[in-house]
């Protein structure tokens, strides 16, 4: 069975939630982080439901778990996995084509 990386976890919520309050204060200032950022937050917002859907299974399986416990937790920790990943792919790959644009506009 593969480990969590409690202290990656733990340091992506810490990330999105500085993301967040960086948002809320922009926000208030009255500048606008753009489609890019939105997206970032809510794919955060995504995020961390499902980690916080992972921890309950973690938590609600207890000190002996079952083979099928086990198996449950494994698919839903690398489906947990598989989904930051894709998030993490799609906004560098966004990041880098408004960079290309920028370069080519400027």
């Amino acid at each position: 069975m593969s480990e969590i990386n409690w202290n990656s976890v733990i340091s992506d919520i810490q990330l999105r939630e500085a993301r967040e309050n960086n948002a809320l204060e922009s926000s208030r200032s009255g500048r606008g982080g753009g489609w890019l950022e939105a997206f970032a937050i809510a794919m955060g917002k995504l995020i961390e439901r499902q980690g916080n859907a992972l921890m309950r299974t973690a938590e609600s399986i207890g000190d002996e778990p079952t083979a099928a416990d086990s198996t449950r937790l494994t698919v839903q920790s690398q489906m947990y996995s598989m989904f930051i990943q894709a998030v993490s792919t799609a906004l560098k790959s966004m990041g880098e084509g408004q960079t290309a644009m920028a370069r080519k506009s400027g």
